[in-house]
């Protein structure tokens, strides 16, 4: 289980400070002790998220962010990773076609276990 500490929530915080939805989404890793998998799976069910065949699943988080590895691991996406998150957050939403609130806690997750290690154990969907 991945989680979240409330002073790293903090940070994200003043980070996505002017993203409401990704607030959203903080409130609910919160809501869920920092528990970025119970977090991901409690956005999914609130948002018209399309992949309805992962819900429920208890690797949800990882076969989301697997999924959307093919955008992850783009050069340019460390560029927005290793600034203010809202600009990687908004690039992976908007490229996967996926809500603000569930992109979220994707690129926590990758910012957590490292874009490098994420990127180099990924097997995106083909």
């Amino acid at each position: 289980m991945l989680t979240v500490t409330p002073e790293e929530i903090s940070q994200f915080r003043s980070q996505l400070a002017n993203s409401p939805e990704a607030l959203a989404a903080l409130d609910a890793i919160e809501e869920c002790e920092g528990d970025l998998e119970a977090a991901t799976q409690l956005i999914a069910i609130e948002t018209t998220d399309a992949e309805v065949s992962l819900r429920g699943d208890s690797n949800y988080l990882e076969k989301l962010a697997e999924k959307l590895s093919n955008i992850i691991c783009q050069e340019e996406f460390d560029e927005l990773i290793t600034g203010v998150l809202t600009a990687a957050i908004a690039y992976l939403a908007a490229s996967g076609n996926i809500p603000v609130a569930l992109a979220t806690p994707v690129v926590i997750y990758v910012v957590k276990i490292g874009k490098k290690q994420f990127c180099e154990t990924a097997k995106p969907e083909s």
